[in-house]
């Protein structure tokens, strides 16, 4: 954990309020929203917000989804907690990141009478696939976000949320690796690095991707992989090919037989 780091209260000062604690036994997690920029207009901008988390953190038929107090509107109205049916089935997955829109957080709270106050990690903030080829060998100072579990196991148990200092290097495999262990409950937590602007004596703050398990040097999947599962979920499918009828001018139908017939 950090002590008097000013990068460390910047992280918490902006994005402390973007997690959520996800999960119990030994899929207790961390899930972040994450605001995707769609176009930019002199009339707004349209985004999209996902919530992101790690692959193994979703495999449970039903999920339990912490509610933080401090981000929830009005106060004291929501549960300490949702349990979530058939949440295996509301993520799509890919290289160890588990992604799915917040529809169904949003709807939730609506029936029941709340609104989020949630921050969101935006379009922005998140890493390009320059800053993510930038992470070599070298070690970089870098920062998580995740909610510890003292009690594994325990239904409802209170998971504080917490801030981890290491550093970030890319291994002879090509993958960006966390230096060290994290407590229990930090897969899915986003991951946070510096990067020098200007004449190196200023720092801008990037999320460069999530904490993608439980296990000693956990590997870190990158923004750039997370962008390429949302652009794969996002973009239009191709018109199907096959069996179609067409109306002639003199009111008949022709029809296109399917392939092989």
């Amino acid at each position: 954990m950090t002590e008097d780091d000013p990068l460390a209260d910047a992280i918490l000062e902006h994005w402390s309020a973007c997690t959520l604690p996800v999960g119990q036994r030994t899929r207790a997690g961390t899930a972040f929203f994450y605001n995707e920029l769609v176009d930019s207009t002199p009339e707004g901008e349209h985004v999209r917000e996902w919530w992101l988390t790690a692959d193994h953190v979703t495999r449970t038929k039903v999920g339990e989804v912490r509610l933080r107090p401090e981000l929830i509107e009005p106060a004291g109205v929501a549960p300490s907690y949702l349990a979530m049916v058939d949440f295996d089935e509301m993520w799509s997955r890919r290289s160890g990141v588990a992604v799915m829109r917040t529809f169904v957080l949003h709807d939730h709270a609506a029936k029941k009478g709340w609104t989020w106050a949630a921050a969101q990690i935006t379009h922005g903030v998140a890493a390009t696939a320059e800053h993510v080829r930038a992470v070599d060998a070298q070690p970089r100072r870098a920062y998580a976000l995740g909610h510890i579990t003292r009690e594994a196991g325990a239904p409802g148990e209170q998971r504080p949320l917490a801030i981890a200092t290491s550093n970030v290097a890319r291994d002879p495999d090509g993958l960006v690796r966390w230096q060290g262990a994290l407590p229990d409950g930090f897969a899915g937590g986003p991951v946070f690095v510096a990067e020098r602007r200007g004449d190196g004596r200023e720092f801008v703050l990037l999320c460069l991707g999530l904490i993608a398990s439980a296990d000693r040097n956990p590997e870190v999947r990158t923004f750039d992989a997370i962008r390429s599962l949302i652009e794969q979920l996002t973009r239009p499918r191709p018109a199907k090919r096959g069996f179609f009828r067409r109306r002639q001018p003199d009111g008949t139908k022709s029809g296109k037989n399917p392939p092989g017939k």
